[in-house]
């Protein structure tokens, strides 16, 4: 296994190109030199093969003394060789307590697989697509079990600063999603949260609760108050038109927002029945998706209604399909809270 190295601000950071064996095919770490020792963002995928070259690469950087890996969130492709790398090479792991929370609740599979069978039934998934569902959740029980983790450091609050790291809550793509910001270079860490080209997936799921979207919104919105010059992400490459491509992300769930409801001006729906009705991937039928895409895509229309439901815009019957109770017109304003659009 391969693992590019690539130089940025002057030797101030690593960053690592970690492979994986899904899309979009790698994933990365960074190492960051602050005051005399190094942080390690993000730990790769779970793989042994990955381990050994990892390491090497880790003990390659000069003067570098890593004391601690930061996990941006619990998704396996950024907590994989947490504890190993602990084990290996000393350092303690720090995440937000939310994520750490999902995590302990995953490693409970009969709970996991009951919680998302109660959800699917809400959703109003039918019998013929309830086998491939479980499957796909199946899936992403068995990946989690190749990787567990232990963290020494528990972060707790929306913010805090852990041995002069900056250290910010920014939920929606999972629910203790966090950042790092390092604020003398004003630039920031952001995991999934925003990237170059690819969508973030926001997902209504047992393990990411309550109203992601909303979540997601106040998490750009937080990042764009701080100005950053640049993002540096876990995939694709750097962002530094850090406004333009946030703006871009709220106009894509605005877009999004606004086709649901014109879909359920038609009539009452399932959250399924929106999701078979809203085009995805490249103007894709539903139908046509696998079934990893077909899972994103559902819960995201998830999100998408939770959040409708929450503006007191769209309401469930007690065969849980939703009509829309308060007719409004598709834009910014109407749709997102007014402190959440750029100025």
């Amino acid at each position: 296994m391969i693992i590019g190295i690539n130089e940025k601000l002057n030797g101030l950071v690593y960053q690592l190109r970690i492979p994986m064996p899904m899309d979009p095919g790698y994933v990365f770490s960074y190492v960051i030199r602050v005051d005399n020792e190094c942080i390690m963002i993000d730990a790769g995928y779970p793989s042994n093969d990955l381990l050994e070259p990892l390491v090497n690469r880790l003990r390659e950087i000069p003067n570098c003394r890593l004391g601690m890996l930061f996990i941006t969130h619990m998704h396996v492709d950024h907590i994989g060789l947490a504890n190993e790398l602990h084990n290996n090479l000393g350092l303690s792991v720090a995440m937000h307590r939310r994520d750490y929370e999902q995590v302990m609740k995953m490693n409970n599979r009969d709970f996991f697989m009951r919680d998302y069978e109660e959800l699917l039934v809400y959703y109003g998934v039918p019998d013929t697509d309830m086998e491939l569902l479980r499957s796909v959740i199946n899936g992403i029980s068995r990946r989690r079990r190749f990787s567990t983790v232990n963290p020494d450091v528990i972060i707790n609050g929306d913010e805090e600063r852990i041995d002069n790291i900056h250290v910010i809550l920014t939920p929606g793509h999972s629910p203790g999603h966090i950042s790092i910001i390092l604020n003398e270079h004003n630039v920031a860490f952001t995991g999934d949260l925003v990237l170059p080209t690819i969508t973030t997936h926001v997902g209504l799921t047992p393990i990411n609760p309550g109203n992601p979207l909303l979540d997601y919104f106040k998490s750009l919105a937080k990042i764009r108050s701080m100005r950053p010059n640049c993002l540096y992400p876990g995939h694709e490459g750097d962002i530094c038109n850090v406004n333009g491509r946030i703006n871009e992300l709220m106009d894509h769930r605005f877009s999004r927002l606004c086709e649901v409801l014109n879909i359920l001006r038609n009539g009452a729906l399932t959250i399924f029945e929106v999701a078979r009705a809203l085009r995805w991937m490249d103007n894709r039928d539903y139908l046509g998706l696998d079934p990893m895409n077909r899972y994103m895509a559902l819960t995201e229309t998830a999100a998408l209604v939770k959040y409708l439901d929450y503006l007191g815009i769209i309401k469930a019957g007690n065969d849980n399909k939703y009509e829309i109770v308060k007719d409004v017109i598709c834009n910014p304003q109407a749709l997102i809270p007014s402190d959440l659009i750029s100025p």
